[in-house]
């Protein structure tokens, strides 16, 4: 077992999930936002994906929305999936996120606060791009940990994690070697010196 999902699974047996659910509402409820923009725009049923799922909060959110015929989400963490199921809502897979196929395309592809922690991350972006992402459909993530915010910058050894560190740039150039298109990103609720969650997006 990799240091991170050793790390969530303990957190999950503290009843940290629902702290990281709560820290993270004003986040997702922006880039919500965004996506129900992007449902309008697609004008018929959805299905979504979200990567690194952790209690499933997401994808129980999501499933409010009448339009959304399903709702997947996928966390390496056993004691934060076994969470995730006690509500009986959506569709959980506990398994590695770069290296899990899945087998349906997705309308939504959604990440909150994960993508920093997988190894390649290009590789896993293009091949979602490829395999996993309707015609028209969003990819969309939101990370806490960027070079530009500096205050994130300690939490590999503050909170015993091993994470990748890149710039908004770099961020950027990854959506675009994915071959996303009409790519954006913004800083959200950015302040002092906390530079915001930064969302970004593009679509196929």
């Amino acid at each position: 077992m990799n240091i991170n999902i050793n790390t969530f699974n303990k957190w999950a047996e503290l009843g940290k999930d629902k702290s990281m659910a709560e820290n993270h509402k004003s986040s997702v409820n922006k880039m919500f936002e965004i996506i129900n923009k992007k449902i309008l725009s697609l004008g018929k049923p959805f299905n979504f994906l979200d990567l690194g799922c952790g209690n499933g909060w997401v994808v129980r959110k999501i499933l409010e929305n009448p339009n959304c015929i399903d709702a997947t989400g996928i966390d390496g963490a056993k004691n934060m999936i076994d969470i995730a199921k006690t509500y009986k809502i959506g569709d959980f897979i506990e398994d590695n996120i770069e290296d899990y196929s899945f087998k349906k395309k997705f309308d939504i592809i959604f990440s909150m606060e994960t993508f920093y922690y997988f190894n390649d991350a290009d590789y896993l972006f293009q091949k979602l791009y490829k395999n996993n992402l309707n015609d028209r459909g969003l990819f969309i993530i939101g990370i806490d940990h960027y070079k530009e915010n500096k205050p994130s910058l300690n939490w590999g050894d503050d909170y015993n994690l091993e994470i990748k560190t890149f710039s908004i740039n770099e961020w950027k150039k990854k959506f675009k070697n994915a071959n996303l298109k009409n790519i954006n990103y913004l800083q959200h609720d950015k302040n002092k010196d906390w530079e915001g969650t930064l969302i970004i997006y593009g679509e196929k």
